[in-house]
């Protein structure tokens, strides 16, 4: 009889201090440092100064206003095109380099074969998973780790739209923070949901936000964590899995995270993902060249690294009980 296969665990990476010390070992080097002040030299190239943009757009349109006909309209719309496509162009190469000389060193040292796709996300499903009760969802900055999973990260705001009574549209902000995917066989019948609990109620009932109640097929699980239950609802299809992988580890785990930031749980058969909202984008491009210039290679790890110790140690756990 075979035994069970042997998961490989990566939550010490991202707590061992010999990476961090690695990294700005690297990143010192005067080799490095040589590259880096030719890539900053770089990437400020194509920083595009908003001031010198408000000037231009100004004076622009005082002298088209002056011509008042078909054809400076025509110029308006020409000069609309080029200039978005010369922007996009800048931010795509500002990107790349961002990419290819802070990003990937730091994320290869860690796990080796990672790939970033900047401008894109995780599948919206499961955005939806995490967050269900908006409408629409906006990411960036798509990570795949080179990992046994494929753990996938990125950036997420989900936001629903309003109108009030004067007909304006307005857009609210339900959700602002990262998602971390792993692919994992988890033998769960349907899924489990661990959602947080926002303080008061609304008529009477939890207050969810819009990390979705209860729905009729699902269950409503406590533990024996009274700390637990009064920050997180657990809502499932599957009791028996539900109780035996949210063990008394996995609940300290929970506990940890919601003093810093209201956390998020969703597993189904195919794949675990978290959601942390943390109202802020990580690895947001640099607008300014000073931002540029304060731009290192362990400084980019540190915005990562926590998150992703507590998404192995969440992975690791898992594993050990299935």
């Amino acid at each position: 009889m075979k035994g069970k296969a042997v998961r490989k665990k990566y939550r010490d990476k991202f707590t061992n201090p010999e990476i961090v010390k690695r990294i700005k070992q690297i990143e010192n080097s005067p080799q490095m440092q040589s590259k880096l002040h030719s890539v900053k030299n770089g990437m400020k190239n194509n920083i595009i100064n908003p001031f010198v943009l408000v000037i231009g757009a100004i004076f622009g349109f005082i002298a088209l206003r002056a011509m008042l006909d078909i054809y400076s309209l025509l110029v308006m719309a020409a000069i609309v095109y080029f200039w978005n496509k010369y922007s996009k162009q800048r931010r795509n190469e500002l990107a790349k380099s961002y990419i290819d000389n802070f990003l990937l060193p730091v994320l290869n040292e860690i796990l080796p074969d990672t790939a970033i796709d900047y401008s894109k996300k995780i599948d919206v499903k499961v955005m939806k998973r995490l967050v269900p009760d908006s409408e629409y969802y906006f990411g960036n900055c798509h990570i795949v780790f080179g990992d046994d999973y494929k753990t996938e990260f990125s950036n997420m705001q989900a936001y629903t739209e309003t109108e009030d009574s004067e007909g304006h549209t307005r857009q609210i902000i339900d959700f602002c923070g990262q998602i971390l995917m792993a692919k994992f066989d988890t033998k769960i019948n349907g899924h489990i949901r661990v959602v947080p609990i926002k303080k008061g109620k609304v008529l009477g009932f939890r207050n969810h936000g819009n990390y979705g109640k209860k729905t009729k097929i699902e269950k409503g699980i406590e533990t024996e964590s009274i700390e637990f239950n009064n920050s997180y609802a657990i809502y499932s299809t599957d009791d028996f899995y539900t109780r035996l992988i949210l063990d008394p580890k996995i609940i300290e785990l929970l506990n940890d995270w919601k003093e810093k930031m209201r956390v998020c749980l969703y597993m189904n058969e195919q794949y675990i993902s978290v959601s942390f909202e943390s109202n802020v984008f990580l690895f947001a491009l640099p607008q300014t060249k000073k931002q540029v210039d304060e731009l290192s290679l362990s400084t980019e790890y540190e915005k990562v690294r926590e998150k992703l110790s507590g998404f192995y140690s969440l992975i690791d756990i898992i594993g050990e009980k299935l």
